[in-house]
């Protein structure tokens, strides 16, 4: 039990404050491309497999991609909204399109072989209709309490999860886990400091990384 508390404690901050050092350094994009890979759905994985077994394991990651067509739909509304409204606006809206997504999605039981291609098509229709802007100059240092702030959500997200993941259900906990609570920090401030260009780069990059998850996530719904 010690050791699986640190895994929960340590392992997927540590994978995000390596994502937010590569983020201050090379810019929002990049940032966002990182962002996107499953650095906390992975762990929430891995720890599930620990307590509950394979079987619970598998139907985490179904779950978790399930989380994924709310995460690509929470991506393009709310950038969508950003391009057009001030960040409140655009974030609530945003939220609210995942939650009700997710809610819906998570309603039934959706087979892989069916949740794959609305994934997928999900995915492609939001790349190709990804709203336009303009690319924003590389950011500045961030403040102080950015980093602390994801860190702290982090570790609260992954231990909440894991530790109701029986109350919930695996299928439920595992689309919980990719609600973009770090991206959605990100991108409000981003668009209030730096203008909606910033936030759309970042959701953008985020999407971008969107297949590999996809990939690891579906293999794991298939061999678990």
């Amino acid at each position: 039990m010690n050791s699986l508390l640190l895994l929960k404690l340590f392992l997927a901050p540590l994978f995000v404050a390596l994502v937010s050092f590569i983020q201050k350094r090379w810019g929002d994009g990049i940032g966002g491309r990182l962002i996107g890979l499953p650095l906390t759905t992975g762990p929430f994985v891995y720890i599930i497999y620990i307590q509950e077994g394979a079987s619970f394991a598998g139907k985490a990651a179904h779950g978790v991609l399930v989380g994924q067509v709310s995460l690509v739909i929470f991506a393009w509304v709310y950038s969508a909204c950003a391009l057009r409204m001030k960040w409140a606006q655009a974030l609530s809206i945003g939220t609210l399109a995942c939650i009700s997504s997710g809610a819906l999605l998570t309603s039934f039981s959706i087979p892989l072989q069916i949740l794959l291609p609305i994934l997928i098509g999900t995915w492609i229709l939001a790349t190709k209709f990804w709203p336009k802007f303009e690319n924003p100059p590389r950011t500045s240092n961030a403040p102080r309490w950015e980093l602390p702030t994801r860190l702290i959500v982090t570790v609260l997200l992954i231990l909440f999860l894991t530790g109701f993941a029986s109350l919930l259900g695996p299928r439920v906990a595992g689309a919980l886990s990719t609600y973009p609570v770090i991206t959605s920090v990100l991108g409000a401030f981003n668009q209030r400091r730096f203008g909606p260009g910033a936030t759309v780069a970042t959701l953008q990059g985020m999407i971008q990384t969107l297949p590999l998850t996809i990939i690891i996530m579906s293999a794991l719904t298939i061999l678990l």
